[in-house]
């Protein structure tokens, strides 16, 4: 992947993207051809993007979700609804 991110976006998405490669072992990420952002794939051979990221920011706010979510780790404001 290293063909999608610059040196310094690696750096700032490098724990979240390991967490993820480590949980979901088929995706890919593609740069966004006319913008900032990055489409990602699951499946990897998947014709159809599951979420678009516009910015390398945001993608990493995603890829940390999508590892909490995968593992069920969800916390709760003790304010909030109970489930």
């Amino acid at each position: 992947m290293s063909k999608v991110f610059t040196a310094r976006q690696e750096e700032t998405i490098r724990d979240n993207l390991n967490a993820f490669k480590a949980n979901c072992h088929d995706f890919r990420i593609e740069k966004d051809d006319y913008g900032k952002g990055f489409y990602v794939f699951v499946p990897a051979k998947s014709d159809s993007w599951v979420q678009y990221c516009y910015n390398i920011d945001y993608l990493n706010g995603w890829l940390y979700g999508a590892v909490q979510g995968m593992n069920k780790i969800v916390k709760q404001d003790k304010g909030g609804p109970q489930c």
